[in-house]
Parts: structure tokens; C-alpha cells; sequence
């Protein structure tokens, strides 16, 4: 019986149920698989149906007593012997495999994009050397496979035909292992996430838009929008890292993506593989991005946003003036 293992987290739901499908591509052709979760107080109804098992963690810990949670996690591996542990490539995720890896005595392959088998051989697939290449990783078949893989690559079809058992999991106390648990000190209100992952519709500029940044921003509100940006663009400074796509930045997968300035490297297609409509703006009609574009506009990228504007400006008024009559 082949086991994977998928760490859970209430916050993060949705991206750690998407890593059932990287699941299922690993044991594809196994004769028979289970897919384990396993998290701290978990949401039962969210997983249920969707995983074979959920071990669940009953404690007070907090999600980030990343040493506690990293021991728990050791502690169910050697009572159920994963053959394959993945977690989601957040923060938390970040910190969470190195420990389990070093505690199981294996290796651990970081912010995977890709999962290939090739003669009952996985290949982790994984962006190195700043994203300019990308490298593909096997491990021993006769250790635990631990990976953290990014958010967003991969997609769970949300079929709910598994009987999913419950397992309320409560570990016995080492004193060996045993640490004093994070209290929480203080604490302050998140405000709403502007990660661009969460966007349906992004605008994008790249290393061919340097200046009337501010006229990008105003057109994104008015569509409702966010922006983002190539990584050209963040190392001149133009964006700051945080709203970058690409192997080294973010996966995204809005419904509409437009790419303002955009050449289309193969570091930056990674990103939006997963987009239903790519709308690309550059001067140069031979730019990769342009064959891969639903809709492409050969022109200046801020002369296409100004005259985009004006457009909705117009309608809005038109609705304006009809409502008033």
C-alpha cells in the first residue's frame, strides 16, 4: 500500500486540497494508494469526501510553533510510514519541511512546479540558479519523498466520491521531545489580502513599461483588478517583489490576464500556465507571449491603457446618462 501524506492547514485550504491531484500523479501507477491529511484542528467538512484519511491533530498548539508541529508530524510518520509527505510552499510550509526532513533523515525538494514519472521514477521538477534554469530532482526510492510545492500549479477536480475516516490523533508525551508551546503575546487584526493569487483578473507589466506606472493602477480600479508585474520589472525596480509572476515569483491562474510590455520568457510563461484568457500588449509582435495570447494589440502598452480608460470613462458615463433620463 502506497501512502502520501498531505500536511493541512485551516487557513490555507484550498491550495493544501489542491495538492491531492500532485497525489495522484505520484501514485498514478501504483496498484493501490491512500491519501493521508493531517493538520492541527482541522475543519472536518472540508476535507471530507476529498481524502482517504484525515489524521487530526486535537491540540492547542498554534499553527506556528513550527518545532511542535514538525515533531507531531515525525511522530505520526514513523506510526503510518509515509512514502511520500507534501506541503503547501508557504511561509509556514518553508519552515515546516527542512525540520521533518532532517527528523526522518531523508531529503526535501522545495517549491516544486512540476511532478513528472517517468519508469516508476519521480521527477521533481523545480526552478534553480534564480529561476533561469529549471532542474529536474529524483530521490531514493527507498527513503520518504518530501516536497513543498507551490500554490496555485496544481488544481483538485473537488470529486467527492472517498469515505473519508476520521482519526482524532493524540501523540503520547517524550520528554525528550517534549517543548514549551508559543503563547500568543499580542496580536493584531490582518488586513484583506491583496495577494495577486487571489485575483480573477490581473494586469501585468513587464521591462517594456518604465514610466506612467500610476495610469496602470487607475485602469485596475476601475476594471476591479490587480497589478502585477515580470520579474524584468521587479529587478528595475519598477515592482516590488511581491506582485512578480514567474518560477521565481508567483503562480497565478486569474480568469483574465493582460501583459503590458511584456517579452513572454519561459520563467514568466511558468507562471500563467494556468490562465484562461491572456490578452498581450507589445510593440513587438514577435514577442514570445504573442503566440501563446488569446488577443494580441501590436502597440504602446500605456497608449493601449490610456485609450482602455477613456473606453470605460465613456460607457460609464452613457450608463450614467440613461439611468438619469
Amino acid at each position: 500500500m502506497y501512502k502520501v501524506m498531505i500536511y493541512l492547514e485551516n487557513d490555507a485550504m484550498e491550495d493544501c486540497l489542491n495538492l491531492i491531484e500532485a497525489a495522484n500523479i505520484i501514485a498514478d501507477k501504483k496498484e493501490e494508494y491512500k491519501v493521508y491529511g493531517v493538520g492541527i484542528n482541522i475543519d472536518k467538512d472540508k476535507c471530507d469526501k476529498k481524502l482517504d484519511y484525515l489524521i487530526n491533530i486535537k491540540d492547542d498548539i498554534l499553527k506556528y510553533d513550527i518545532m511542535s508541529v514538525s515533531t507531531y508530524i515525525k511522530n505520526i510518520d514513523n506510526e503510518y510510514n509515509f512514502d511520500a509527505i507534501l506541503i503547501n510552499a508557504n511561509d509556514t510550509g518553508r519552515m515546516i519541511g527542512p525540520r521533518v526532513a532532517m527528523a526522518l533523515k531523508t531529503g526535501i525538494v522545495a517549491d516544486v512546479t512540476e511532478l513528472q514519472v517517468e519508469d516508476d521514477q519521480l521527477i521533481m521538477i523545480r526552478p534553480a540558479f534564480d529561476g533561469k534554469i529549471m532542474a529536474g530532482i529524483t530521490c531514493d526510492k527507498n527513503k520518504t519523498i518530501i516536497s513543498s510545492i507551490r500554490g496555485g500549479i496544481f488544481k483538485y477536480n473537488n470529486e467527492n466520491n472517498k469515505e473519508t475516516t476520521i482519526i482524532n490523533y493524540v501523540t503520547k508525551e517524550d520528554k525528550k521531545e517534549n517543548t514549551k508551546k508559543l503563547r500568543v503575546v499580542s496580536s493584531t487584526q490582518k488586513s484583506n489580502s491583496d495577494d495577486i493569487r487571489d485575483s480573477n483578473f490581473l494586469i501585468s507589466f513587464g521591462g517594456g513599461v518604465n514610466s506612467d506606472l500610476d495610469k496602470i493602477y487607475d485602469l485596475a480600479d476601475m476594471c476591479g483588478a490587480k497589478v502585477s508585474a515580470s520579474r524584468r520589472a521587479v529587478d528595475n525596480r519598477y515592482a516590488n517583489r511581491s506582485i512578480q509572476v514567474g518560477q521565481s515569483g508567483k503562480t497565478v491562474s486569474p480568469k483574465v490576464y493582460i501583459a503590458l510590455g511584456i517579452y513572454g520568457s519561459i520563467q514568466h510563461i511558468e507562471g500563467i500556465k494556468n490562465v484562461e484568457t491572456i490578452i498581450s500588449v507589445n510593440t513587438d509582435s514577435k514577442s514570445a507571449i504573442c503566440s501563446l495570447s488569446d488577443i494580441t494589440v501590436h502597440g504602446d502598452a500605456i497608449e493601449f491603457v490610456e485609450k482602455l480608460k477613456t473606453k470605460i470613462e465613456l460607457e460609464r458615463n452613457q450608463k450614467i446618462s440613461n439611468k438619469s433620463k
